[in-house]
Protein backbone atom coordinates (compact mmCIF):
# COMPACT_ATOMS: atom_id res chain seq x y z
CA UNK A 1 0.00 0.00 0.00
CA UNK A 2 1.22 3.44 -1.03
CA UNK A 3 1.03 6.98 0.47
CA UNK A 4 0.18 10.24 -1.44
CA UNK A 5 0.93 13.21 0.91
CA UNK A 6 -1.80 16.22 -0.45
CA UNK A 7 -1.58 18.84 1.69
CA UNK A 8 -4.92 20.26 0.50
CA UNK A 9 -6.82 17.16 1.00
CA UNK A 10 -7.31 17.31 4.68
CA UNK A 11 -7.09 19.57 7.41
CA UNK A 12 -4.50 17.63 9.02
CA UNK A 13 -2.60 15.48 7.59
CA UNK A 14 -1.92 12.30 10.04
CA UNK A 15 -4.85 10.20 8.32
CA UNK A 16 -2.95 11.22 4.72
CA UNK A 17 -1.36 7.97 4.09
CA UNK A 18 -4.39 5.96 5.33
CA UNK A 19 -6.38 7.67 2.71
CA UNK A 20 -4.24 7.59 -0.34
CA UNK A 21 -6.22 4.70 -1.83
CA UNK A 22 -9.25 6.22 -1.27
CA UNK A 23 -8.33 9.76 -2.75
CA UNK A 24 -8.84 9.01 -6.47
CA UNK A 25 -12.99 9.86 -5.69
CA UNK A 26 -15.53 8.46 -7.58
CA UNK A 27 -14.79 6.02 -9.85
CA UNK A 28 -17.82 5.02 -11.20
CA UNK A 29 -20.20 8.23 -10.97
CA UNK A 30 -23.50 8.54 -12.00
CA UNK A 31 -24.90 12.11 -11.31
CA UNK A 32 -28.00 10.90 -9.77
CA UNK A 33 -29.59 8.78 -7.51
CA UNK A 34 -27.50 6.15 -9.10
CA UNK A 35 -25.74 3.45 -7.05
CA UNK A 36 -22.01 4.58 -7.84
CA UNK A 37 -18.83 4.25 -6.82
CA UNK A 38 -17.66 6.71 -4.58
CA UNK A 39 -13.79 6.48 -2.93
CA UNK A 40 -13.47 9.61 -1.25
CA UNK A 41 -10.97 12.07 -0.66
CA UNK A 42 -13.18 14.10 1.17
CA UNK A 43 -16.85 15.10 0.74
CA UNK A 44 -18.40 17.58 3.23
CA UNK A 45 -18.37 15.55 6.28
CA UNK A 46 -17.52 12.51 5.54
CA UNK A 47 -16.95 8.93 7.81
CA UNK A 48 -14.26 6.43 6.04
CA UNK A 49 -13.94 3.11 7.48
CA UNK A 50 -11.62 0.56 6.03
CA UNK A 51 -8.61 -2.16 7.17
CA UNK A 52 -5.50 -1.48 6.87
CA UNK A 53 -2.84 -4.32 8.07
CA UNK A 54 -5.99 -5.86 10.28
CA UNK A 55 -6.62 -2.61 11.78
CA UNK A 56 -10.01 -1.51 11.77
CA UNK A 57 -9.42 2.58 10.81
CA UNK A 58 -11.99 5.25 11.18
CA UNK A 59 -11.50 8.74 9.93
CA UNK A 60 -13.80 11.56 10.25
CA UNK A 61 -13.00 15.15 8.33
CA UNK A 62 -14.58 18.03 7.05
CA UNK A 63 -13.87 18.97 3.45
CA UNK A 64 -11.90 22.55 3.19
CA UNK A 65 -14.26 25.08 2.23
CA UNK A 66 -13.31 28.19 0.29
CA UNK A 67 -15.47 31.52 0.61
CA UNK A 68 -17.02 32.55 -2.68
CA UNK A 69 -15.81 36.38 -1.59
CA UNK A 70 -12.80 35.34 -1.63
CA UNK A 71 -11.45 35.34 -5.20
CA UNK A 72 -8.28 32.99 -5.80
CA UNK A 73 -5.36 33.74 -7.37
CA UNK A 74 -3.94 31.89 -10.57
CA UNK A 75 -1.65 28.56 -9.84
CA UNK A 76 0.52 28.09 -13.02
CA UNK A 77 0.89 24.26 -13.72
CA UNK A 78 3.91 23.08 -12.66
CA UNK A 79 6.51 19.94 -14.34
CA UNK A 80 9.41 17.84 -12.38
CA UNK A 81 12.26 18.09 -13.60
CA UNK A 82 12.96 14.75 -16.20
CA UNK A 83 13.99 11.74 -14.84
CA UNK A 84 17.30 10.06 -15.38
CA UNK A 85 17.85 8.07 -18.86
CA UNK A 86 16.68 4.80 -18.45
CA UNK A 87 18.93 1.87 -19.37
CA UNK A 88 18.85 0.99 -22.63
CA UNK A 89 16.21 -1.84 -23.49
CA UNK A 90 17.59 -4.68 -25.41
CA UNK A 91 14.43 -5.32 -27.27
CA UNK A 92 13.78 -1.71 -28.40
CA UNK A 93 17.13 -0.63 -28.62
CA UNK A 94 15.77 2.52 -27.16
CA UNK A 95 16.26 4.48 -23.51
CA UNK A 96 13.49 6.79 -22.02
CA UNK A 97 12.86 9.38 -19.25
CA UNK A 98 9.79 11.16 -17.84
CA UNK A 99 8.29 13.49 -16.34
CA UNK A 100 5.27 14.49 -13.99
CA UNK A 101 3.14 16.64 -13.11
CA UNK A 102 3.74 18.45 -9.44
CA UNK A 103 1.14 20.92 -9.65
CA UNK A 104 -2.06 21.35 -11.54
CA UNK A 105 -2.56 24.83 -12.76
CA UNK A 106 -6.07 26.42 -11.51
CA UNK A 107 -8.64 29.20 -11.82
CA UNK A 108 -7.03 30.03 -15.34
CA UNK A 109 -3.88 29.58 -14.66
CA UNK A 110 -1.02 28.75 -17.61
CA UNK A 111 -0.91 24.72 -18.65
CA UNK A 112 1.48 22.62 -18.84
CA UNK A 113 1.52 21.94 -22.89
CA UNK A 114 4.33 20.10 -23.23
CA UNK A 115 5.66 16.13 -23.42
CA UNK A 116 5.93 14.33 -20.45
CA UNK A 117 7.84 11.58 -21.73
CA UNK A 118 10.82 11.31 -24.24
CA UNK A 119 12.73 8.44 -26.02
CA UNK A 120 16.37 7.99 -27.61
CA UNK A 121 17.59 5.30 -30.00
CA UNK A 122 20.66 3.63 -28.07
CA UNK A 123 22.97 0.74 -28.64
CA UNK A 124 21.94 -2.31 -26.02
CA UNK A 125 24.89 -4.54 -24.31
CA UNK A 126 22.38 -7.36 -23.46
CA UNK A 127 20.39 -9.56 -25.92
CA UNK A 128 16.91 -9.73 -26.12
CA UNK A 129 15.19 -12.34 -25.05
CA UNK A 130 10.80 -11.16 -25.63
CA UNK A 131 9.48 -14.21 -27.99
CA UNK A 132 6.93 -17.62 -26.70
CA UNK A 133 7.87 -20.30 -28.48
CA UNK A 134 5.02 -21.16 -30.84
CA UNK A 135 3.88 -24.55 -32.18
CA UNK A 136 1.78 -23.50 -34.62
CA UNK A 137 1.84 -20.07 -37.12
CA UNK A 138 3.34 -16.89 -36.33
CA UNK A 139 1.08 -13.78 -37.38
CA UNK A 140 2.61 -10.68 -38.67
CA UNK A 141 1.36 -9.26 -35.31
CA UNK A 142 3.05 -11.04 -33.37
CA UNK A 143 -0.02 -13.77 -32.66
CA UNK A 144 0.30 -17.10 -32.46
CA UNK A 145 -1.98 -19.16 -33.76
CA UNK A 146 -2.87 -22.92 -34.62
CA UNK A 147 -2.28 -24.08 -38.07
CA UNK A 148 -5.86 -25.27 -38.66
CA UNK A 149 -7.54 -21.57 -38.67
CA UNK A 150 -5.05 -20.61 -41.87
CA UNK A 151 -7.26 -19.95 -44.78
CA UNK A 152 -10.57 -20.25 -43.19
CA UNK A 153 -11.88 -17.04 -44.04
CA UNK A 154 -11.68 -15.57 -40.26
CA UNK A 155 -9.28 -12.84 -39.29
CA UNK A 156 -7.41 -14.38 -37.05
CA UNK A 157 -4.04 -12.77 -36.82
CA UNK A 158 -6.09 -9.44 -36.41
CA UNK A 159 -3.85 -7.98 -40.10
CA UNK A 160 -5.57 -10.87 -42.42
CA UNK A 161 -1.90 -12.19 -42.57
CA UNK A 162 -3.43 -15.84 -41.95
CA UNK A 163 -5.68 -15.33 -45.17
CA UNK A 164 -2.42 -14.08 -47.17
CA UNK A 165 -1.33 -16.61 -50.34
CA UNK A 166 -4.58 -19.14 -50.08
CA UNK A 167 -5.35 -21.16 -52.87
CA UNK A 168 -8.52 -22.26 -51.11
CA UNK A 169 -10.48 -21.23 -48.46
CA UNK A 170 -12.46 -23.34 -46.02
CA UNK A 171 -14.81 -21.53 -44.21
CA UNK A 172 -16.95 -22.79 -41.07
CA UNK A 173 -19.65 -20.74 -41.08
CA UNK A 174 -22.01 -21.29 -44.15
CA UNK A 175 -24.10 -18.26 -43.48
CA UNK A 176 -24.22 -14.93 -42.51
CA UNK A 177 -23.97 -14.33 -38.37
CA UNK A 178 -24.05 -11.03 -36.57
CA UNK A 179 -22.34 -9.69 -33.55
CA UNK A 180 -23.20 -9.49 -30.15
CA UNK A 181 -25.62 -6.01 -29.20
CA UNK A 182 -22.39 -3.95 -27.77
CA UNK A 183 -19.88 -6.93 -27.52
CA UNK A 184 -17.08 -4.31 -29.04
CA UNK A 185 -17.56 -2.08 -25.74
CA UNK A 186 -17.58 -4.96 -24.33
CA UNK A 187 -13.52 -5.52 -25.46
CA UNK A 188 -12.11 -2.09 -24.74
CA UNK A 189 -10.03 -1.02 -21.42
CA UNK A 190 -11.66 1.40 -18.78
CA UNK A 191 -10.03 4.55 -17.31
CA UNK A 192 -11.22 4.32 -13.80
CA UNK A 193 -10.36 7.75 -13.36
CA UNK A 194 -12.30 9.35 -15.93
CA UNK A 195 -14.84 7.06 -16.75
CA UNK A 196 -13.84 6.59 -20.28
CA UNK A 197 -13.69 3.31 -22.44
CA UNK A 198 -10.42 3.38 -24.36
CA UNK A 199 -8.90 1.70 -26.91
CA UNK A 200 -9.86 -2.57 -27.75
CA UNK A 201 -7.86 -4.69 -25.03
CA UNK A 202 -10.02 -7.95 -26.46
CA UNK A 203 -9.86 -9.25 -29.95
CA UNK A 204 -13.98 -10.37 -29.63
CA UNK A 205 -13.35 -10.88 -33.43
CA UNK A 206 -11.79 -13.79 -33.10
CA UNK A 207 -13.56 -17.17 -32.88
CA UNK A 208 -10.59 -19.75 -32.95
CA UNK A 209 -12.04 -21.10 -36.02
CA UNK A 210 -15.62 -22.29 -34.00
CA UNK A 211 -18.96 -21.38 -35.36
CA UNK A 212 -21.58 -22.22 -33.32
CA UNK A 213 -24.61 -19.80 -33.70
CA UNK A 214 -26.53 -18.73 -30.66
CA UNK A 215 -30.88 -17.86 -31.72
CA UNK A 216 -31.30 -14.22 -30.06
CA UNK A 217 -34.75 -13.27 -31.27
CA UNK A 218 -34.73 -14.64 -34.40
CA UNK A 219 -30.95 -13.62 -35.51
CA UNK A 220 -28.03 -16.17 -35.12
CA UNK A 221 -25.04 -14.43 -33.16
CA UNK A 222 -21.54 -15.94 -33.47
CA UNK A 223 -19.90 -16.73 -29.96
CA UNK A 224 -16.24 -15.22 -29.23
CA UNK A 225 -13.60 -17.28 -28.35
CA UNK A 226 -12.92 -14.68 -25.58
CA UNK A 227 -16.62 -14.96 -23.95
CA UNK A 228 -17.83 -17.23 -21.34
CA UNK A 229 -21.41 -16.30 -21.87
CA UNK A 230 -23.81 -14.39 -23.39
CA UNK A 231 -27.41 -14.39 -22.45
CA UNK A 232 -30.23 -12.07 -23.50
CA UNK A 233 -32.77 -11.46 -20.90
CA UNK A 234 -35.30 -8.77 -20.61
CA UNK A 235 -35.65 -8.00 -16.74
CA UNK A 236 -36.75 -4.46 -16.94
CA UNK A 237 -40.00 -3.78 -17.20
CA UNK A 238 -42.30 0.03 -17.24
CA UNK A 239 -42.22 0.42 -13.90
CA UNK A 240 -40.28 2.98 -11.68
CA UNK A 241 -38.67 3.35 -8.46
CA UNK A 242 -38.97 7.44 -7.32
CA UNK A 243 -37.70 9.46 -4.75
CA UNK A 244 -38.66 12.59 -2.79
CA UNK A 245 -36.50 15.53 -1.79
CA UNK A 246 -37.81 18.17 0.42
CA UNK A 247 -34.84 20.51 -0.54
CA UNK A 248 -31.99 21.04 -2.66
CA UNK A 249 -29.62 19.98 0.38
CA UNK A 250 -30.83 16.81 0.86
CA UNK A 251 -30.61 15.86 -2.90
CA UNK A 252 -27.26 17.02 -2.75
CA UNK A 253 -26.63 14.98 0.39
CA UNK A 254 -28.36 11.86 -1.22
CA UNK A 255 -26.61 11.98 -4.44
CA UNK A 256 -23.56 12.61 -2.86
CA UNK A 257 -23.52 9.67 -0.22
CA UNK A 258 -25.10 7.01 -2.93
CA UNK A 259 -22.12 4.65 -2.90
CA UNK A 260 -21.06 0.90 -3.24
CA UNK A 261 -19.49 -0.12 -0.11
CA UNK A 262 -15.83 -1.60 -0.13
CA UNK A 263 -14.60 -3.96 1.66
CA UNK A 264 -10.99 -4.04 0.99
CA UNK A 265 -8.76 -2.28 -1.81
CA UNK A 266 -5.29 -4.36 -2.35
CA UNK A 267 -2.46 -2.70 -3.81
CA UNK A 268 -2.92 -2.07 -7.58
CA UNK A 269 -6.65 -0.98 -7.03
CA UNK A 270 -8.13 -4.94 -7.56
CA UNK A 271 -11.91 -3.61 -7.54
CA UNK A 272 -14.21 -6.24 -5.91
CA UNK A 273 -18.03 -6.20 -6.51
CA UNK A 274 -20.11 -4.98 -9.46
CA UNK A 275 -20.53 -0.87 -10.56
CA UNK A 276 -22.82 0.90 -11.93
CA UNK A 277 -21.54 2.59 -15.03
CA UNK A 278 -22.51 6.30 -15.55
CA UNK A 279 -21.96 9.78 -17.36
CA UNK A 280 -18.14 10.92 -17.90
CA UNK A 281 -17.55 14.63 -17.12
CA UNK A 282 -17.29 15.72 -20.65
CA UNK A 283 -20.90 13.95 -21.66
CA UNK A 284 -23.14 16.38 -22.94
CA UNK A 285 -26.47 14.73 -20.95
CA UNK A 286 -24.60 15.25 -17.77
CA UNK A 287 -23.49 18.85 -18.60
CA UNK A 288 -26.91 19.71 -19.23
CA UNK A 289 -28.36 17.91 -15.88
CA UNK A 290 -25.68 19.82 -14.22
CA UNK A 291 -26.41 23.22 -15.52
CA UNK A 292 -30.57 23.03 -15.16
CA UNK A 293 -30.11 21.60 -11.44
CA UNK A 294 -27.96 23.69 -10.17
CA UNK A 295 -30.04 26.86 -11.02
CA UNK A 296 -32.22 25.63 -8.38
CA UNK A 297 -29.57 25.39 -5.02
CA UNK A 298 -30.52 28.14 -3.73
CA UNK A 299 -34.42 28.05 -4.23
CA UNK A 300 -37.12 26.57 -1.86
CA UNK A 301 -37.08 23.83 -4.57
CA UNK A 302 -38.58 20.20 -4.00
CA UNK A 303 -37.15 17.49 -5.90
CA UNK A 304 -38.30 13.84 -6.88
CA UNK A 305 -36.02 11.17 -8.93
CA UNK A 306 -37.28 8.76 -10.64
CA UNK A 307 -35.84 5.83 -12.60
CA UNK A 308 -36.48 2.68 -14.73
CA UNK A 309 -33.63 0.16 -15.73
CA UNK A 310 -34.24 -2.29 -18.72
CA UNK A 311 -31.76 -4.98 -18.89
CA UNK A 312 -31.48 -7.04 -21.82
CA UNK A 313 -28.58 -9.31 -21.53
CA UNK A 314 -25.40 -10.79 -19.11
CA UNK A 315 -22.11 -10.91 -20.96
CA UNK A 316 -19.06 -12.69 -19.15
CA UNK A 317 -15.35 -13.47 -20.58
CA UNK A 318 -13.92 -16.95 -20.06
CA UNK A 319 -11.33 -16.40 -17.22
CA UNK A 320 -8.30 -18.10 -18.95
CA UNK A 321 -5.64 -16.81 -21.73
CA UNK A 322 -8.08 -14.72 -23.79
CA UNK A 323 -7.13 -13.89 -27.07
CA UNK A 324 -5.55 -9.70 -26.92
CA UNK A 325 -6.19 -7.45 -29.05
CA UNK A 326 -3.09 -7.46 -31.25
CA UNK A 327 -3.02 -3.40 -31.05
CA UNK A 328 -2.60 -4.08 -27.21
CA UNK A 329 -0.64 -6.67 -27.39
CA UNK A 330 1.80 -5.11 -29.09
CA UNK A 331 1.99 -1.96 -27.37
CA UNK A 332 2.78 -4.39 -23.64
CA UNK A 333 4.95 -6.09 -26.07
CA UNK A 334 7.27 -2.59 -26.59
CA UNK A 335 7.09 -1.56 -23.23
CA UNK A 336 10.84 -1.50 -21.52
CA UNK A 337 11.80 -4.31 -19.37
CA UNK A 338 13.52 -1.44 -16.78
CA UNK A 339 11.07 0.39 -15.17
CA UNK A 340 9.89 3.84 -16.81
CA UNK A 341 7.16 5.33 -15.77
CA UNK A 342 6.15 7.30 -18.72
CA UNK A 343 6.10 4.42 -21.13
CA UNK A 344 3.81 2.52 -18.77
CA UNK A 345 1.46 5.65 -18.34
CA UNK A 346 1.04 6.35 -21.52
CA UNK A 347 -0.44 2.59 -22.16
CA UNK A 348 -3.09 3.47 -19.31
CA UNK A 349 -3.63 6.44 -21.43
CA UNK A 350 -4.21 4.86 -24.39
CA UNK A 351 -5.99 1.40 -23.18
CA UNK A 352 -7.33 2.01 -19.63
CA UNK A 353 -6.16 0.92 -16.44
CA UNK A 354 -8.95 -2.11 -16.11
CA UNK A 355 -10.92 -4.49 -18.63
CA UNK A 356 -14.54 -6.09 -18.26
CA UNK A 357 -14.86 -9.03 -17.47
CA UNK A 358 -18.67 -9.25 -16.47
CA UNK A 359 -21.17 -6.64 -17.30
CA UNK A 360 -25.01 -6.05 -17.62
CA UNK A 361 -26.26 -4.38 -21.16
CA UNK A 362 -29.60 -2.62 -21.61
CA UNK A 363 -30.50 1.00 -20.94
CA UNK A 364 -31.92 3.43 -18.34
CA UNK A 365 -34.29 6.07 -18.39
CA UNK A 366 -34.24 8.53 -15.73
CA UNK A 367 -35.44 11.77 -14.53
CA UNK A 368 -35.37 14.64 -12.25
CA UNK A 369 -38.87 16.34 -11.31
CA UNK A 370 -38.34 19.80 -9.76
CA UNK A 371 -41.17 21.35 -8.19
CA UNK A 372 -42.29 24.87 -6.81
CA UNK A 373 -42.44 24.66 -3.07
CA UNK A 374 -44.42 27.78 -2.32
CA UNK A 375 -47.12 26.12 -4.85
CA UNK A 376 -47.58 23.00 -3.68
CA UNK A 377 -48.01 24.68 0.06
CA UNK A 378 -50.72 26.65 -1.46
CA UNK A 379 -52.74 24.23 -3.30
CA UNK A 380 -52.30 21.82 -0.09
CA UNK A 381 -50.45 19.39 -2.10
CA UNK A 382 -47.53 17.29 -0.31
CA UNK A 383 -44.48 16.36 -1.89
CA UNK A 384 -45.69 12.33 -1.62
CA UNK A 385 -49.03 13.14 -3.39
CA UNK A 386 -46.77 14.91 -6.28
CA UNK A 387 -44.60 11.48 -6.21
CA UNK A 388 -47.92 9.20 -5.81
CA UNK A 389 -49.27 11.31 -8.51
CA UNK A 390 -45.91 11.12 -10.83
CA UNK A 391 -45.71 6.97 -10.22
CA UNK A 392 -49.41 6.31 -11.46
CA UNK A 393 -48.97 8.92 -14.44
CA UNK A 394 -46.09 6.90 -15.52
CA UNK A 395 -47.03 3.21 -15.26
CA UNK A 396 -50.88 4.40 -16.64
CA UNK A 397 -50.40 7.35 -18.81
CA UNK A 398 -50.31 10.73 -17.49
CA UNK A 399 -53.69 11.29 -19.66
CA UNK A 400 -55.96 8.62 -18.59
CA UNK A 401 -59.00 10.00 -16.53
CA UNK A 402 -59.26 8.17 -12.91
CA UNK A 403 -55.79 8.37 -11.90
CA UNK A 404 -55.84 10.41 -8.93
CA UNK A 405 -59.39 8.51 -7.60
CA UNK A 406 -57.40 5.48 -6.65
CA UNK A 407 -54.54 7.73 -5.10
CA UNK A 408 -57.10 8.78 -2.67
CA UNK A 409 -55.97 12.45 -3.88
CA UNK A 410 -57.81 15.47 -5.13
CA UNK A 411 -58.72 14.74 -8.21
CA UNK A 412 -58.10 18.76 -10.20
CA UNK A 413 -55.09 18.50 -8.35
CA UNK A 414 -53.59 15.61 -9.08
CA UNK A 415 -55.15 16.42 -12.71
CA UNK A 416 -53.04 19.77 -13.22
CA UNK A 417 -50.12 18.10 -11.74
CA UNK A 418 -50.56 15.51 -14.57
CA UNK A 419 -51.35 18.18 -17.22
CA UNK A 420 -48.43 19.93 -16.37
CA UNK A 421 -45.75 17.58 -16.21
CA UNK A 422 -47.53 16.06 -20.02
CA UNK A 423 -48.00 19.29 -21.91
CA UNK A 424 -45.14 21.87 -22.55
CA UNK A 425 -46.58 23.98 -23.96
CA UNK A 426 -48.87 24.74 -20.61
CA UNK A 427 -48.20 27.20 -18.28
CA UNK A 428 -46.35 26.11 -15.27
CA UNK A 429 -47.32 26.68 -11.76
CA UNK A 430 -46.18 23.44 -9.62
CA UNK A 431 -43.13 22.45 -12.05
CA UNK A 432 -40.48 24.24 -12.50
CA UNK A 433 -38.84 21.77 -14.66
CA UNK A 434 -38.27 18.50 -15.58
CA UNK A 435 -34.61 16.94 -16.81
CA UNK A 436 -34.01 13.61 -17.70
CA UNK A 437 -31.31 11.49 -18.78
CA UNK A 438 -31.54 8.59 -21.17
CA UNK A 439 -28.93 5.98 -21.86
CA UNK A 440 -29.20 3.38 -24.95
CA UNK A 441 -31.75 3.04 -27.80
CA UNK A 442 -31.71 4.65 -31.10
CA UNK A 443 -30.84 8.21 -31.06
CA UNK A 444 -34.23 9.55 -32.01
CA UNK A 445 -36.27 7.78 -29.49
CA UNK A 446 -32.98 9.70 -26.42
CA UNK A 447 -33.90 12.94 -28.14
CA UNK A 448 -37.78 12.44 -28.29
CA UNK A 449 -37.77 11.05 -24.54
CA UNK A 450 -34.94 13.99 -23.59
CA UNK A 451 -37.33 16.63 -24.62
CA UNK A 452 -40.52 14.97 -23.75
CA UNK A 453 -42.00 15.39 -20.23
CA UNK A 454 -43.63 11.90 -18.47
CA UNK A 455 -43.35 9.43 -21.63
CA UNK A 456 -46.16 7.60 -22.89
CA UNK A 457 -46.14 3.59 -22.43
CA UNK A 458 -45.98 3.52 -25.76
CA UNK A 459 -42.94 5.71 -25.87
CA UNK A 460 -41.51 3.89 -23.61
CA UNK A 461 -41.99 0.92 -25.43
CA UNK A 462 -40.13 1.66 -28.63
CA UNK A 463 -37.28 2.94 -26.92
CA UNK A 464 -37.13 -0.39 -25.06
CA UNK A 465 -36.91 -2.28 -28.55
CA UNK A 466 -34.53 -0.23 -29.76
CA UNK A 467 -31.92 -0.65 -26.69
CA UNK A 468 -31.80 -4.31 -27.82
CA UNK A 469 -29.91 -3.27 -30.60
CA UNK A 470 -27.88 -0.63 -29.20
CA UNK A 471 -27.77 -0.92 -25.09
CA UNK A 472 -25.12 0.43 -23.32
CA UNK A 473 -22.79 -0.93 -20.08
CA UNK A 474 -25.22 -0.71 -17.40
CA UNK A 475 -22.79 -2.22 -14.74
CA UNK A 476 -19.72 -4.19 -15.08
CA UNK A 477 -17.04 -6.30 -12.86
CA UNK A 478 -13.19 -4.91 -13.94
CA UNK A 479 -9.77 -6.37 -13.36
CA UNK A 480 -6.90 -4.40 -13.66
CA UNK A 481 -5.40 -4.34 -17.09
CA UNK A 482 -1.84 -6.42 -15.55
CA UNK A 483 -3.96 -9.38 -15.02
CA UNK A 484 -4.06 -9.82 -18.78
CA UNK A 485 -0.68 -10.21 -18.85
CA UNK A 486 0.55 -13.96 -18.66
CA UNK A 487 3.23 -16.21 -19.17
CA UNK A 488 1.39 -17.81 -22.40
CA UNK A 489 1.52 -14.41 -23.93
CA UNK A 490 4.87 -12.79 -23.38
CA UNK A 491 7.92 -14.12 -22.52
CA UNK A 492 8.67 -11.92 -19.55
CA UNK A 493 5.19 -11.42 -18.03
CA UNK A 494 6.85 -11.44 -14.62
CA UNK A 495 8.52 -8.42 -15.16
CA UNK A 496 5.69 -6.35 -17.36
CA UNK A 497 3.09 -7.52 -14.43
CA UNK A 498 5.53 -6.14 -11.92
CA UNK A 499 5.72 -2.87 -13.54
CA UNK A 500 2.18 -2.66 -14.92
CA UNK A 501 1.08 -2.53 -10.76
CA UNK A 502 4.03 0.19 -10.05
CA UNK A 503 2.71 2.31 -12.71
CA UNK A 504 -0.90 1.67 -11.63
CA UNK A 505 -0.32 3.33 -8.57
CA UNK A 506 1.67 6.12 -9.92
CA UNK A 507 -0.67 6.87 -12.07
CA UNK A 508 -3.43 6.97 -9.58
CA UNK A 509 -1.60 9.44 -7.68
CA UNK A 510 -1.06 11.84 -10.46
CA UNK A 511 -4.37 11.63 -11.76
CA UNK A 512 -5.76 12.55 -8.03
CA UNK A 513 -7.71 15.92 -7.58
CA UNK A 514 -6.55 15.87 -4.32
CA UNK A 515 -3.48 18.10 -5.12
CA UNK A 516 -5.95 20.71 -6.14
CA UNK A 517 -6.61 23.99 -3.39
CA UNK A 518 -10.25 24.30 -2.51
CA UNK A 519 -12.87 25.47 -4.96
CA UNK A 520 -14.81 28.28 -4.84
CA UNK A 521 -18.97 27.70 -3.57
CA UNK A 522 -17.83 24.77 -1.99
CA UNK A 523 -17.41 22.84 -5.40
CA UNK A 524 -15.20 19.65 -6.18
CA UNK A 525 -12.17 19.45 -7.71
CA UNK A 526 -11.59 17.30 -10.60
CA UNK A 527 -9.08 16.43 -12.93
CA UNK A 528 -9.48 17.57 -16.72
CA UNK A 529 -7.97 17.42 -20.09
CA UNK A 530 -4.66 15.75 -18.14
CA UNK A 531 -3.44 18.15 -16.01
CA UNK A 532 -6.51 20.54 -15.44
CA UNK A 533 -8.89 20.78 -12.54
CA UNK A 534 -12.05 22.57 -12.32
CA UNK A 535 -14.33 22.53 -9.09
CA UNK A 536 -17.29 20.57 -9.94
CA UNK A 537 -20.64 21.26 -8.36
CA UNK A 538 -21.03 19.19 -4.96
CA UNK A 539 -24.38 17.43 -6.11
CA UNK A 540 -22.01 15.73 -8.78
CA UNK A 541 -19.32 15.00 -6.81
CA UNK A 542 -15.33 14.38 -8.53
CA UNK A 543 -15.42 12.78 -12.08
CA UNK A 544 -11.79 13.18 -13.38
CA UNK A 545 -10.68 13.50 -17.33
CA UNK A 546 -7.36 13.05 -18.23
CA UNK A 547 -7.47 13.64 -21.88
CA UNK A 548 -4.82 15.14 -24.05
CA UNK A 549 -0.91 14.50 -22.76
CA UNK A 550 -0.34 17.21 -20.66
CA UNK A 551 -2.28 20.16 -20.35
CA UNK A 552 -3.46 21.45 -16.86
CA UNK A 553 -5.73 23.59 -15.08
CA UNK A 554 -8.02 23.15 -11.63
CA UNK A 555 -11.21 25.84 -11.88
CA UNK A 556 -14.41 26.02 -10.25
CA UNK A 557 -17.85 26.05 -11.96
Amino acid sequence: MFAIDYPHCFKTMSETSLLSLLCPARLFLIYGIISSLNLHCSSGEVELSFQLNGADVNVAKERWRRSPNNPPEQIDCTLSSWSSWSMCDPCQKKRYRFSRVEQPSQFGGDRCDYADKETEDCVASRPCRNTVRCEGFVCETGRCIHRRLLCNGDNDCGDQSDEKNCKKVFKRCSQPIEQYWGIQMLASGLNIFTNHLEGLVLDHKYYAGACSPQNIAGTNFRKPFNVESYLAETKGTYEFTSTEYESYSSFEHSVDSAKSKQESFSVGLKIPGVFHFGYSQDDTRYKRFVQRTKRFSSTSSKFIHARSDLEIAQYKLKKQNPMLHYEFFQRVLQLPLEYSYGEYRELFRDYGTHYITEATLGGIYEFTLIMNSDALQKAGYSLSDVRSCTQAGLNLGANIEGVYVSLGISGGACNALLKEIGDNTSEKKFVEDFIALVRGGASEYIATLAAKELPTPELMQKWGDAVQYNPEIIQMKVEPLYELVTSATFANANTLKQNMRRALEEFQQESSSCRCTPCQGNGRPFLKEGTQEEGDNPLIGNIWHWKGRLRSSCSST
